[in-house]
C-alpha cells in the first residue's frame, strides 16, 4: 500500500506548503466533507477510467460537486466504453483503494498509458486543492498548481478539459 510519508516527503522536496487536516477514516467523499467543513478548498474527486480493452487509462480530477456524465466524457476523451477500474485494478497499478485515489497515487509510477485530466470550471473557480494524501485518515489543503508541479515532477502531463 502506499502511504502518506511518500506524499509528505514529496511536499518537502518540490517545497510545496500544504495545511493538513486529520480526521478518522473516510471511505467517501461526503464523508471526508463532514470532516474537513469549514476549511478552504475545492472538494476534490478523482475518478480512474479505462478504455474497452483497459489498456489506456484515464485520471479525471474534479470539483466533487460536480457529476459527471460519460457519454460527455467518452466523447471529450475521443475513447469509446469508458469503464471505472476495478478495486483490484486500481490497487495493482495505484496501491489504492478507491476512496483515497488522487494523483498521489502516481507517485514513483511511471505509466504510458496513464492520460490525466482537470476540470476547467474547477481550476476557474477554486485557488485551494483537497486530496487524501494515500492514507484516508488526512486531508491536505494545498494551492491548486501545485498539482501540475507535481505530476511533471514525476513525469505525468495533463491535459484541461470542460466537462
Amino acid at each position: 500500500m502506499r502511504n502518506f510519508t511518500e506524499v509528505k516527503d514529496l511536499m518537502t522536496e518540490l517545497s510545496i506548503p500544504y495545511e493538513i487536516v486529520e480526521h478518522p477514516a473516510s471511505h467517501s467523499t461526503e464523508e471526508s466533507d463532514a470532516f474537513i467543513e469549514g476549511h478552504e478548498g475545492c472538494r476534490s474527486k478523482t475518478l480512474v477510467l479505462a478504455n474497452k480493452k483497459s489498456t489506456q487509462f484515464y485520471m479525471i480530477i474534479m470539483d466533487d460537486a460536480k457529476r459527471v456524465e460519460m457519454d460527455r466524457l467518452s466523447e471529450l476523451l475521443a475513447v469509446k466504453r469508458l469503464h471505472f477500474v476495478s478495486e483490484e485494478r486500481l490497487e495493482e497499478m495505484l496501491g489504492l483503494n478507491s476512496g483515497i485515489v488522487s494523483l498521489f497515487g502516481l507517485v514513483g509510477t511511471s505509466y504510458d498509458n496513464m492520460h490525466i485530466y482537470f476540470d476547467q470550471q474547477m481550476l476557474n473557480e477554486h485557488k485551494i486543492q483537497t486530496f487524501h494524501p494515500n492514507d484516508n485518515t488526512k486531508t491536505l489543503f494545498f494551492e491548486m498548481d501545485a498539482c501540475f508541479s507535481i505530476l511533471k515532477s514525476q513525469g505525468y502531463d495533463y491535459e484541461i478539459i470542460n466537462l
